[in-house]
Protein backbone atom coordinates (compact mmCIF):
# COMPACT_ATOMS: atom_id res chain seq x y z
CA UNK A 1 0.00 0.00 0.00
CA UNK A 2 1.08 3.57 -0.42
CA UNK A 3 0.56 4.89 3.10
CA UNK A 4 -2.44 6.57 4.71
CA UNK A 5 -1.75 10.18 3.70
CA UNK A 6 -0.94 9.41 0.07
CA UNK A 7 -4.20 7.50 -0.33
CA UNK A 8 -6.18 10.19 1.47
CA UNK A 9 -4.71 13.04 -0.58
CA UNK A 10 -5.15 11.06 -3.79
CA UNK A 11 -8.85 10.76 -2.97
CA UNK A 12 -9.17 14.42 -2.05
CA UNK A 13 -7.55 15.35 -5.34
CA UNK A 14 -10.33 13.66 -7.32
CA UNK A 15 -13.17 14.15 -4.83
CA UNK A 16 -14.98 16.93 -6.66
CA UNK A 17 -14.79 15.17 -10.02
CA UNK A 18 -16.11 11.92 -8.54
CA UNK A 19 -18.80 13.84 -6.64
CA UNK A 20 -20.02 15.27 -9.95
CA UNK A 21 -19.82 11.90 -11.69
CA UNK A 22 -21.81 10.05 -9.04
CA UNK A 23 -24.04 12.92 -7.94
CA UNK A 24 -22.98 12.54 -4.32
CA UNK A 25 -25.01 14.84 -2.09
CA UNK A 26 -24.27 14.02 1.53
CA UNK A 27 -21.28 14.35 3.82
CA UNK A 28 -21.59 10.64 4.60
CA UNK A 29 -21.11 9.81 0.92
CA UNK A 30 -18.02 12.03 0.68
CA UNK A 31 -16.59 10.51 3.86
CA UNK A 32 -17.32 7.03 2.50
CA UNK A 33 -15.49 7.85 -0.74
CA UNK A 34 -12.42 9.12 1.12
CA UNK A 35 -12.48 6.14 3.47
CA UNK A 36 -12.74 3.89 0.42
CA UNK A 37 -9.45 5.34 -0.75
CA UNK A 38 -7.83 3.48 2.18
CA UNK A 39 -9.12 0.25 0.65
CA UNK A 40 -8.68 -2.90 2.77
CA UNK A 41 -5.72 -1.36 4.67
CA UNK A 42 -7.66 -0.69 7.92
CA UNK A 43 -8.09 -4.44 8.27
CA UNK A 44 -4.37 -4.81 9.03
CA UNK A 45 -4.90 -2.86 12.24
CA UNK A 46 -7.58 -5.11 13.69
CA UNK A 47 -4.71 -7.28 14.88
CA UNK A 48 -4.47 -5.08 18.00
CA UNK A 49 -8.01 -6.05 19.09
CA UNK A 50 -7.86 -9.24 21.22
CA UNK A 51 -11.47 -10.17 20.37
CA UNK A 52 -11.35 -9.48 16.63
CA UNK A 53 -7.72 -10.03 15.60
CA UNK A 54 -8.49 -13.37 13.95
CA UNK A 55 -9.99 -11.43 11.02
CA UNK A 56 -6.77 -9.45 10.39
CA UNK A 57 -5.63 -11.84 7.58
CA UNK A 58 -8.60 -10.65 5.51
CA UNK A 59 -6.67 -7.49 4.62
CA UNK A 60 -3.79 -9.42 3.10
CA UNK A 61 -6.14 -11.86 1.39
CA UNK A 62 -7.98 -9.01 -0.36
CA UNK A 63 -4.66 -7.52 -1.47
CA UNK A 64 -3.54 -10.87 -2.90
CA UNK A 65 -6.82 -11.89 -4.55
CA UNK A 66 -7.72 -11.07 -8.13
CA UNK A 67 -8.43 -7.36 -8.47
CA UNK A 68 -11.23 -8.18 -10.91
CA UNK A 69 -12.89 -10.52 -8.42
CA UNK A 70 -12.59 -8.12 -5.49
CA UNK A 71 -13.86 -5.04 -7.33
CA UNK A 72 -16.77 -6.97 -8.82
CA UNK A 73 -17.71 -8.43 -5.44
CA UNK A 74 -17.65 -5.02 -3.74
CA UNK A 75 -19.76 -3.53 -6.52
CA UNK A 76 -22.30 -6.37 -6.33
CA UNK A 77 -22.44 -6.09 -2.53
CA UNK A 78 -23.25 -2.38 -2.83
CA UNK A 79 -26.13 -3.16 -5.19
CA UNK A 80 -27.67 -5.43 -2.54
CA UNK A 81 -28.13 -2.52 -0.15
CA UNK A 82 -31.03 -0.09 -0.25
CA UNK A 83 -31.75 3.61 0.22
CA UNK A 84 -29.13 5.72 1.94
CA UNK A 85 -26.95 2.69 2.63
CA UNK A 86 -26.69 1.96 -1.09
CA UNK A 87 -25.58 5.54 -1.80
CA UNK A 88 -22.93 5.32 0.91
CA UNK A 89 -21.80 1.91 -0.32
CA UNK A 90 -21.62 3.15 -3.92
CA UNK A 91 -19.41 6.06 -2.87
CA UNK A 92 -17.21 3.73 -0.84
CA UNK A 93 -16.78 1.34 -3.77
CA UNK A 94 -15.71 4.27 -5.97
CA UNK A 95 -13.05 5.17 -3.40
CA UNK A 96 -12.10 1.50 -3.05
CA UNK A 97 -11.45 1.43 -6.81
CA UNK A 98 -9.15 4.44 -6.38
CA UNK A 99 -7.21 2.49 -3.76
CA UNK A 100 -6.81 -0.40 -6.19
CA UNK A 101 -5.68 2.00 -8.92
CA UNK A 102 -2.98 3.63 -6.81
CA UNK A 103 -1.83 0.39 -5.18
CA UNK A 104 -1.60 -1.65 -8.35
CA UNK A 105 0.24 1.18 -10.11
CA UNK A 106 2.73 2.14 -7.37
CA UNK A 107 3.25 -1.12 -5.49
CA UNK A 108 5.67 -2.69 -8.00
CA UNK A 109 7.83 0.43 -7.65
CA UNK A 110 7.81 0.11 -3.83
CA UNK A 111 8.63 -3.60 -4.01
CA UNK A 112 11.51 -2.84 -6.35
CA UNK A 113 12.99 -0.54 -3.70
CA UNK A 114 12.23 -3.07 -0.96
CA UNK A 115 13.91 -5.93 -2.80
CA UNK A 116 16.95 -3.83 -3.62
CA UNK A 117 17.43 -2.69 -0.04
CA UNK A 118 16.94 -6.13 1.52
CA UNK A 119 19.43 -7.71 -0.90
CA UNK A 120 22.13 -5.03 -0.59
CA UNK A 121 24.14 -7.02 1.97
CA UNK A 122 23.60 -4.70 4.95
CA UNK A 123 23.82 -6.77 8.17
CA UNK A 124 20.33 -7.39 9.56
CA UNK A 125 18.68 -5.70 6.57
CA UNK A 126 17.57 -8.85 4.80
CA UNK A 127 14.25 -10.41 3.85
CA UNK A 128 13.36 -10.75 7.54
CA UNK A 129 13.15 -6.93 7.66
CA UNK A 130 11.04 -6.65 4.49
CA UNK A 131 7.94 -5.31 6.25
CA UNK A 132 9.97 -2.58 7.96
CA UNK A 133 11.72 -1.61 4.73
CA UNK A 134 8.39 -1.51 2.90
CA UNK A 135 6.93 0.76 5.58
CA UNK A 136 10.02 3.00 5.54
CA UNK A 137 9.79 3.54 1.78
CA UNK A 138 6.08 4.31 1.93
CA UNK A 139 6.42 6.58 4.98
CA UNK A 140 9.11 8.63 3.23
CA UNK A 141 6.95 8.97 0.11
CA UNK A 142 3.96 9.83 2.31
CA UNK A 143 5.84 12.72 3.91
CA UNK A 144 6.87 14.01 0.48
CA UNK A 145 3.32 13.81 -0.87
CA UNK A 146 1.91 15.64 2.15
CA UNK A 147 4.35 18.55 1.89
CA UNK A 148 4.17 18.71 -1.93
CA UNK A 149 0.36 18.86 -2.05
CA UNK A 150 -0.44 20.86 1.10
CA UNK A 151 2.76 22.70 2.05
CA UNK A 152 2.38 21.21 5.52
CA UNK A 153 3.95 18.50 7.66
CA UNK A 154 2.33 16.30 10.29
CA UNK A 155 2.79 19.12 12.76
CA UNK A 156 -0.23 20.78 11.13
CA UNK A 157 -1.77 17.86 9.24
CA UNK A 158 -2.19 15.01 11.71
CA UNK A 159 -3.13 11.67 10.09
CA UNK A 160 -5.49 10.63 12.90
CA UNK A 161 -7.37 13.95 12.60
CA UNK A 162 -7.46 14.33 8.82
CA UNK A 163 -8.15 10.80 7.58
CA UNK A 164 -10.53 7.92 8.38
CA UNK A 165 -13.59 10.11 9.08
CA UNK A 166 -16.91 8.24 9.00
CA UNK A 167 -20.06 8.16 11.10
CA UNK A 168 -21.36 5.00 12.74
CA UNK A 169 -24.08 4.77 10.11
CA UNK A 170 -21.49 5.01 7.34
CA UNK A 171 -19.33 2.32 8.92
CA UNK A 172 -22.36 0.09 9.43
CA UNK A 173 -23.17 0.23 5.70
CA UNK A 174 -19.55 -0.54 4.77
CA UNK A 175 -19.49 -3.45 7.25
CA UNK A 176 -22.19 -5.06 5.11
CA UNK A 177 -20.06 -4.67 1.98
CA UNK A 178 -17.19 -6.58 3.55
CA UNK A 179 -19.48 -9.25 4.97
CA UNK A 180 -21.06 -10.01 1.59
CA UNK A 181 -17.82 -9.63 -0.38
CA UNK A 182 -15.97 -12.02 1.92
CA UNK A 183 -18.72 -14.61 1.45
CA UNK A 184 -18.54 -14.34 -2.33
CA UNK A 185 -14.76 -14.15 -2.70
CA UNK A 186 -13.54 -16.51 0.03
CA UNK A 187 -16.72 -18.40 0.98
CA UNK A 188 -16.14 -17.34 4.58
CA UNK A 189 -18.48 -15.44 6.88
CA UNK A 190 -16.68 -12.78 8.91
CA UNK A 191 -17.87 -10.98 12.01
CA UNK A 192 -20.37 -8.34 10.79
CA UNK A 193 -18.43 -5.64 12.71
CA UNK A 194 -15.03 -6.47 11.21
CA UNK A 195 -14.46 -3.39 9.11
CA UNK A 196 -15.86 -0.80 11.52
CA UNK A 197 -13.77 -2.28 14.33
CA UNK A 198 -10.70 -2.17 12.09
CA UNK A 199 -11.25 1.52 11.31
CA UNK A 200 -11.51 2.36 15.00
CA UNK A 201 -8.28 0.46 15.68
CA UNK A 202 -6.60 2.19 12.73
CA UNK A 203 -7.56 5.56 14.23
CA UNK A 204 -6.14 4.46 17.59
CA UNK A 205 -2.84 3.28 16.09
CA UNK A 206 -2.44 6.50 14.12
CA UNK A 207 -2.96 8.47 17.33
CA UNK A 208 -0.36 6.33 19.12
CA UNK A 209 2.11 6.74 16.24
CA UNK A 210 1.57 10.51 16.13
CA UNK A 211 4.95 12.03 17.08
CA UNK A 212 5.86 15.21 15.18
CA UNK A 213 8.70 15.92 17.63
CA UNK A 214 10.02 12.37 17.32
CA UNK A 215 10.31 11.78 21.07
CA UNK A 216 7.43 9.32 21.36
CA UNK A 217 8.53 7.61 18.15
CA UNK A 218 12.02 7.07 19.55
CA UNK A 219 10.71 5.74 22.87
CA UNK A 220 8.23 3.36 21.23
CA UNK A 221 10.85 2.20 18.75
CA UNK A 222 13.32 1.42 21.52
CA UNK A 223 10.68 -0.55 23.44
CA UNK A 224 9.78 -2.48 20.30
CA UNK A 225 13.38 -3.46 19.58
CA UNK A 226 13.86 -4.62 23.17
CA UNK A 227 10.71 -6.75 23.09
CA UNK A 228 11.12 -8.20 19.57
CA UNK A 229 14.96 -8.33 19.61
CA UNK A 230 14.94 -7.09 16.04
CA UNK A 231 17.41 -4.44 14.85
CA UNK A 232 14.80 -2.33 13.05
CA UNK A 233 11.56 -0.92 14.41
CA UNK A 234 8.25 -1.13 12.54
CA UNK A 235 6.87 1.71 14.68
CA UNK A 236 9.74 3.99 13.69
CA UNK A 237 9.19 3.04 10.05
CA UNK A 238 5.48 3.92 10.14
CA UNK A 239 5.36 6.99 12.39
CA UNK A 240 5.47 10.14 10.23
CA UNK A 241 8.23 12.69 10.71
CA UNK A 242 7.67 16.44 10.41
CA UNK A 243 9.70 16.57 7.20
CA UNK A 244 9.22 19.77 5.21
CA UNK A 245 10.56 18.46 1.92
CA UNK A 246 8.98 17.94 -1.49
CA UNK A 247 11.35 15.14 -2.48
CA UNK A 248 12.06 11.61 -1.26
CA UNK A 249 15.06 9.35 -1.50
CA UNK A 250 12.67 6.92 -3.19
CA UNK A 251 10.87 9.17 -5.70
CA UNK A 252 13.16 8.37 -8.68
CA UNK A 253 12.99 11.96 -9.84
CA UNK A 254 16.04 11.35 -12.03
CA UNK A 255 14.11 8.67 -13.93
CA UNK A 256 16.64 5.91 -13.44
CA UNK A 257 15.70 2.46 -14.77
CA UNK A 258 13.91 -0.01 -12.53
CA UNK A 259 12.15 -3.33 -13.04
CA UNK A 260 8.67 -4.45 -12.06
CA UNK A 261 9.41 -7.48 -9.84
CA UNK A 262 6.16 -9.21 -10.87
CA UNK A 263 6.17 -8.74 -14.65
CA UNK A 264 9.87 -7.87 -15.16
CA UNK A 265 8.80 -4.91 -17.25
CA UNK A 266 11.47 -2.19 -17.38
CA UNK A 267 10.57 1.41 -16.54
CA UNK A 268 12.07 4.80 -15.81
CA UNK A 269 8.88 6.20 -14.30
CA UNK A 270 9.17 8.32 -11.17
CA UNK A 271 6.76 8.11 -8.24
CA UNK A 272 4.91 11.19 -9.52
CA UNK A 273 4.66 9.69 -13.02
CA UNK A 274 2.95 6.66 -11.52
CA UNK A 275 0.73 8.78 -9.24
CA UNK A 276 -0.43 10.94 -12.17
CA UNK A 277 -1.05 7.87 -14.35
CA UNK A 278 -3.30 6.40 -11.67
CA UNK A 279 -5.12 9.69 -11.20
CA UNK A 280 -5.80 9.98 -14.94
CA UNK A 281 -7.65 6.65 -14.81
CA UNK A 282 -9.95 7.46 -11.88
CA UNK A 283 -13.04 8.76 -13.68
CA UNK A 284 -13.12 6.15 -16.48
CA UNK A 285 -12.47 3.39 -13.93
CA UNK A 286 -15.25 4.50 -11.58
CA UNK A 287 -17.68 5.04 -14.45
CA UNK A 288 -17.02 1.57 -15.88
CA UNK A 289 -17.11 -0.17 -12.50
CA UNK A 290 -20.55 1.25 -11.70
CA UNK A 291 -22.01 0.82 -15.18
CA UNK A 292 -25.08 -1.49 -15.32
CA UNK A 293 -23.45 -3.97 -17.73
CA UNK A 294 -20.25 -4.45 -15.70
CA UNK A 295 -19.42 -8.14 -15.24
CA UNK A 296 -16.40 -10.38 -14.61
CA UNK A 297 -15.17 -10.11 -18.19
CA UNK A 298 -15.32 -6.32 -17.98
CA UNK A 299 -13.62 -6.43 -14.58
CA UNK A 300 -10.75 -8.51 -15.96
CA UNK A 301 -10.31 -6.10 -18.86
CA UNK A 302 -10.45 -3.10 -16.52
CA UNK A 303 -7.89 -4.48 -14.05
CA UNK A 304 -5.68 -6.35 -16.52
CA UNK A 305 -5.92 -9.09 -13.84
CA UNK A 306 -3.70 -7.08 -11.49
CA UNK A 307 -4.31 -7.43 -7.77
CA UNK A 308 -3.66 -4.66 -5.25
CA UNK A 309 0.03 -5.55 -5.19
CA UNK A 310 0.28 -5.00 -8.93
CA UNK A 311 0.80 -8.73 -9.43
CA UNK A 312 -1.13 -10.52 -12.23
CA UNK A 313 -3.61 -12.86 -10.51
CA UNK A 314 -6.40 -14.65 -12.34
CA UNK A 315 -9.92 -14.98 -10.92
CA UNK A 316 -10.46 -18.33 -9.27
CA UNK A 317 -7.02 -18.60 -7.71
CA UNK A 318 -7.48 -19.73 -4.13
CA UNK A 319 -6.13 -17.41 -1.44
CA UNK A 320 -5.52 -19.11 1.90
CA UNK A 321 -6.07 -17.09 5.08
Amino acid sequence: MPAILTHDLFGRGVLEDVTSLLGMRSLDERDAFLLGNQGPDPLFYIVVDPLMHKWAPLGGALHDASGATVLLAMREAALRLEGGERSIARAYVAGFACHWLLDSTVHPFVYWWQNGLTSAGVPGLDESAADRVHAEVERDLDEMVLFSLTGRTVERWRPHERALAASRATLAAIDKLYFYASLWIFERAIDPRTFSTAVREFRLVQRVFDSPSGRKRAALGTMERVVTRKPFSLVRSMSHRARACDTSDFDNRDHLPWENPFTHEKSTASFWDLYDAARARVLPTVAELLAPEFDLAAARELTADLNFEGNPTEPGEKIAW
